[in-house]
């Protein structure tokens, strides 16, 4: 807002000027009466700074109107750096602003009680009262900046302490327990006994975060370390943080094994499910993910026979195969889920006991037959 206040005769300033002591009084009992949060503040030595504020804003402003000027810029310094000092001593900019309005109040009805008092004609004290509002309301700007200008600095600082801390608490090689502790002390973040990570698909992390989350990223994308993810609440708390994203839950672990927890989410998250993916409900479909070569070994000893069929052939077979060790070789639970006849089951698990032989008898090979389907369905292994 532009000072468009006109100047004001120096007899109504000097009539106002040896008063302003009571106005400051006037101020600082109005805010402590109505704002409950700044009542014992400003009745100790913490409000020195702001009594003095105010005096230096009635002074300057005195000044300024008896000159026709603006007030000096010092004084508007002066309230930011009083904006900064309500953030660091934790005290909500909502109080701030509301006991900004009651001092504003309190200043434009105590200048004009107190011009009425020295004989200042009525019009003077109007424009008077109407200088105070608009430099309140400038002043009122610069306080609010400064508290949220130390408020994004902080911030700021705060992310990229949180940054270190989680690169920290990821490094397998160099886990230095007395590093992590002084990092998580410098970020606010109090040291769970166990952690998840979270693999997030892009680059950028939810909004709606518990504060206690880590959010960073890496070349490969973003990521949440999760303190205690089995606390009371925590679970849901994160599904509803997590609502609208991709993202792959890794295990539970404790906070020098972060770094698998997230290896594991990535592995997850590769598979390509949306929503929100478990790693712990798909531990075998990971398994085989993790060494493809051995998971390509074993398509080939156990599905080889099948794999060199014509292209009908295969399909039905293997079909048949997964639906015959899913139900645990019920035939009429196989023949309802593919839809054919019972009999046509018994003739193609025939034609499979033919092609496979023994395996098909035995716990170990229909183990290494269910593994074998699971990663040629999710391509982890192809056989040439």
């Amino acid at each position: 807002m532009s000072w468009s206040v006109a100047p004001l005769p120096r007899e109504a300033v000097e009539a106002v000027r040896p008063v302003a002591g009571r106005l400051v009084e006037q101020i600082v009992a109005a805010v402590r009466a109505e704002n409950p949060v700044y009542a014992d503040v400003l009745g100790g030595p913490e409000g020195m700074g702001i009594r003095l504020g105010i005096e230096q804003a009635i002074e300057s402003f005195l000044t300024a109107v008896e000159r026709g000027e603006r007030p000096r810029a010092a004084t508007s310094e002066i309230w930011r750096r009083l904006g900064e000092a309500e953030f660091q001593a934790g005290r909500g900019l909502d109080a701030l602003r509301a006991a900004w309005r009651t001092g504003t109040r309190a200043a434009w009805r105590g200048a004009a009680e107190l011009g009425n008092e020295a004989g200042v004609p009525t019009p003077l004290v109007i424009a008077l009262a109407e200088g105070i509002f608009v430099y309140t309301d400038e002043l009122g700007t610069e306080v609010v900046e400064g508290y949220l200008r130390i408020q994004s600095d902080e911030a700021g600082e705060r992310e990229r302490r949180r940054r270190r801390l989680a690169a920290l608490l990821l490094d397998p090689d160099g886990h230095d327990p007395e590093a992590i502790e002084r990092a998580a002390e410098l970020a606010r973040w109090p040291l769970p006994q166990t952690v998840a990570a979270v693999a997030l698909k892009g680059e950028s992390a939810p909004r709606r975060l518990d504060t206690n989350v880590l959010a960073s990223s890496d070349e490969r994308g973003a990521f949440l370390l999760v303190p205690d993810p089995a606390g009371p609440g925590h679970a849901g708390t994160l599904r509803r943080a997590l609502e609208g994203h991709t993202a792959a839950i890794g295990p539970t672990v404790a906070p020098r094994d972060a770094h698998r927890s997230l290896r594991h989410a990535r592995m997850a998250l590769g598979l390509g499910h949306a929503g929100i993916v478990h790693v712990e409900d798909h531990l075998a479909t990971l398994i085989l993910q993790a060494d493809d070569e051995l998971a390509r070994s074993l398509v080939g000893k156990r599905l080889r026979p099948l794999l060199e069929l014509p292209d009908a052939d295969r399909e039905r077979l293997l079909e048949t195969l997964r639906a015959w060790l899913d139900h645990q070789r019920h035939t009429p639970a196989v023949a309802a889920e593919l839809h054919v006849h019972p009999q046509t089951v018994r003739y193609r698990i025939a034609k499979l006991r033919e092609l496979l032989g023994e395996a098909l008898d035995t716990p170990e090979g229909r183990f290494e037959l269910q593994m074998a389907l699971r990663a040629r369905r999710i391509g982890s292994a192809q056989t040439s």
